[in-house]
């Protein structure tokens, strides 16, 4: 009965939010949805880690990535098409047809949970007005433009918000035990942190759902191992930005270099990616504690 609803899971509703298109909007919209992108996130994330404030960063990127995981099962339960191109308008048609992921169910956005709990939690702890503007600002841009592009209904992005809230109100309400984490005996941190992720990648062997774990494993693990042993990173322009782009090289070689070792595989991904979360988190503090002029920006 939801799905059947014409309002929530209707093309005629996109075709006509589309009345409004033109080719600014167009550039407009394409730019806002690539906002929510996994590569958006795999630059600013550790942009946040190494630069600015690393419980900061923690919080919200293990909260992003669980969003991810949680957002990636509850599509494959669901399996809801997305909008057919056959059933839009021509502009709208030929957004979907280069924006919208070929075998991804629907049903909720991703791009739209995420983004709340993404912008939604750097909101909540940095508390300043004008970000939180901000911040409610990109989740409606990031929103709306999977409806503009014609890749979700209606429906898909209201349910992504709704999940996304209550990602949100659960990450908020877990914050004040998120240090005892970091506290765990060996055996309930490899349990968590090790064999879940593998568990849960092997019984939902789906592309952002391997990744995302493999992240959340690797970053988790590199944590541990790096507790109380790097400083804080306090913000020095150039310095920074030294780091930050040194770091983004050696994690985007990672990224696509590894591919060239590793076979195309499910279990493949979940290594590369857990090899990035532990860069993320461990190998790149490292290497700025410990090489001179890279540890200016720590305290």
């Amino acid at each position: 009965m939801f799905f059947s609803n014409q309002l929530l899971f209707s093309e005629h509703t996109l075709n006509q939010i589309h009345i409004y298109a033109g080719r600014w909007l167009d550039f407009l919209m394409v730019a806002f949805t690539h906002c929510g992108d996994e590569i958006f996130y795999i630059l600013l994330i550790p942009f946040l880690f190494w630069c600015v404030n690393k419980r900061l960063a923690t919080i919200v990127g293990l909260s992003f990535l669980f969003s991810t995981v949680f957002n990636d099962i509850v599509k494959f339960a669901f399996n809801n098409p997305r909008p057919n191109p056959l059933n839009l308008a021509e502009g709208i048609a030929r957004l979907n047809s280069v924006y919208c992921p070929p075998s991804s169910p629907g049903f909720p956005s991703g791009h739209a949970q995420n983004a709340v709990v993404f912008w939604g939690l750097l909101a909540y702890t940095i508390r300043h007005r004008l970000f939180s503007i901000f911040a409610v600002f990109m989740i409606v841009a990031i929103s709306y433009s999977r409806l503009y592009l014609g890749v979700h209904f209606f429906g898909d992005v209201a349910g992504g918000i709704i999940i996304g809230c209550m990602v949100f109100t659960c990450a908020v309400l877990l914050i004040p035990y998120f240090d005892r984490l970091w506290n765990l005996q060996l055996l309930s941190a490899i349990t968590i942190f090790v064999i879940i992720p593998v568990a849960l990648s092997i019984a939902f062997p789906d592309d952002a759902a391997v990744k995302s774990l493999g992240v959340f494993s690797g970053f988790s693990i590199g944590l541990i191992g790096s507790k109380n042993r790097f400083g804080e990173p306090s913000f020095k322009l150039v310095p920074a930005l030294i780091n930050y782009f040194i770091g983004i090289i050696v994690l985007l070689l990672l990224k696509e270099g590894i591919k060239i070792i590793l076979p195309s595989a499910a279990y493949a991904d979940f290594i590369r990616y857990w090899i990035i979360g532990g860069w993320i988190s461990f190998g790149a503090p490292f290497t700025f504690n410990h090489v001179p002029y890279l540890s200016k920006i720590y305290r």
